[in-house]
């Protein structure tokens, strides 16, 4: 049995609704997940703004209470408010229906269990027992609850020091997702000046995919940066843990770039040696800056549900994610994309520039996140191609290969929610990504246009 095979992926549930994803299975999920608590105790449940999402939460709480568990319903909000009623509450567990960036017709599901993710073995066991049918038999309750007034109250007090007024303007891209409504709101409601992009809350992600960490996707919020004269740009994923940003010249930060500059700000001021965790998919420059500002870097495989384990278990400052999850100790630990988005502002003040500051972050020589889709090359034929070509390299196996070469730095891996083969160049010097390109297109030339074209897309 695999955690990663159909809708079970390795931290997760994910899947085309219904399909492979039906009211049956989520039903038959979380009797499982309420078995790893006890009869009484409470568990979180939200979900996102997609439309299965209500039926797929409905049937979530039906086998959670047939597990005797105690329902605190949020309904449907940004995951960050279903984490953050659950810390308030000291619930037991968390569960969010939610696909997060992917397509429109998939939906999903996250949990926590005693403030901690599911990993492979964890899903592995509770798909044996959904599987099995087994159920505790019982009668839990459920109640609704509205988060969305603590949550603001918090948001508020932590970013009260914010002299909104004389920051500019921002232009805010919520793709139609969670954040639609209510990020807007809370933004001017600490007196930011905020035009918003695709705010109305549409689970059929009309304007834009759902995935806010792919420059592609950020065209419309790039011209309206441009066009507004705003200061910065925001946008958030479907669910709204991820947060992407655009400078005032209309360009996308990434989220290397991103990164550095959050490690410095938290690191400058803080106690030596204070670990930091980062992805395997940033960039070597990031681990470079934790070092120079005296933090301790530790290298996670890519995955939501990864970073976090590592985050709590080291109780880290800082997590890095390279999709636009930015984990904060200072918020509990948690990603949440309106909380990284003002930490951001906060950081930028009333003067610094995000181009200035991207410029001060220094030359990164490498591409974005490429995406190979499995019916073009699968993984191990990619791999092995890889292998072959760069027969010289130092192998790192944490999550897919990271092969290291004089040129710089391969990083191939498969994805853990689509199917598709997730590759990453970086080079130490501009005239080394030119070789490090051109020995990487020889060696999977079938997807050579395919890659040319998304690193064009990306700008």
């Amino acid at each position: 049995m695999s955690a990663g095979t159909g809708p079970w992926k390795p931290c997760d549930l994910r899947g085309v609704y219904p399909d492979a994803l039906s009211e049956d299975l989520m039903r038959r999920v979380g009797a499982a997940v309420g078995c790893d608590m006890q009869p009484g105790e409470s568990v979180v449940v939200a979900g996102d703004f997609r439309l299965s999402t209500p039926v797929l939460k409905q049937a979530l709480v039906d086998g959670l209470m047939s597990a005797g568990l105690r329902v605190v319903d949020c309904g449907q909000v940004p995951t960050p408010l279903a984490y953050f009623e659950a810390t308030e509450r000291r619930a037991a567990g968390v569960c969010i229906v939610t696909a997060s960036h992917n397509p429109a017709a998939y939906n999903g599901l996250k949990w926590m269990v005693n403030g901690r993710p599911p990993l492979p073995p964890d899903v592995d066991r509770i798909r044996a027992v959904a599987e099995s049918g087994r159920t505790r038999g019982l009668q839990g309750s459920a109640e609704d609850v509205d988060p969305v007034p603590g949550y603001r109250r918090w948001i508020e007090s932590r970013w009260q020091d914010l002299v909104a007024a004389r920051f500019g303007p921002i232009v805010v891209d919520a793709g139609n997702g969670a954040w639609s409504r209510l990020g807007p709101e809370i933004l001017r409601g600490l007196g930011f000046d905020v035009t918003g992009l695709f705010c109305e809350v549409d689970g059929r992600f009309p304007n834009r995919p759902a995935d806010c960490a792919r420059t592609a996707n950020l065209a419309a919020l790039r011209a309206a940066v441009i066009a507004q004269g705003a200061r910065l740009g925001v946008a958030w994923d479907g669910d709204g843990d991820r947060a992407a940003f655009v400078d005032e010249n209309g360009l996308h930060a990434s989220t290397d770039e991103i990164s550095i500059l959050l490690a410095r700000e938290l690191l400058r001021g803080a106690a030596p040696g204070e670990p930091v965790v980062y992805d395997i998919k940033l960039s070597e420059a990031v681990r470079r800056e934790i070092l120079r500002w005296g933090g301790e870097p530790l290298l996670e495989r890519s995955g939501h549900a990864f970073m976090r384990d590592r985050l709590l278990t080291s109780r880290a400052l800082l997590g890095l994610d390279a999709c636009g999850h930015y984990f904060f100790r200072e918020a509990g630990s948690r990603d949440d994309g309106l909380y990284s988005a003002l930490f951001v502002i906060g950081m930028l003040g009333q003067s610094e520039s995000l181009a200035r500051m991207r410029d001060a972050a220094g030359p990164l020589f490498g591409t974005p996140e490429l995406r190979i889709p499995e019916t073009v090359l699968g993984y191990g034929v990619v791999l092995g191609r890889l292998r072959g070509e760069f027969r010289e390299a130092q192998e790192l196996a944490l999550d897919g290969a990271r092969l290291r070469v004089e040129e710089g730095i391969v990083l191939v891996r498969e994805s853990s929610t689509e199917p598709i083969v997730s590759l990453r160049l970086e080079a130490f010097q501009r005239e080394s990504f030119e070789r490090l390109m051109a020995r990487c297109l020889s060696a999977v030339e079938e997807a050579r246009e395919l890659l040319l074209r998304q690193i064009r897309d990306a700008g």
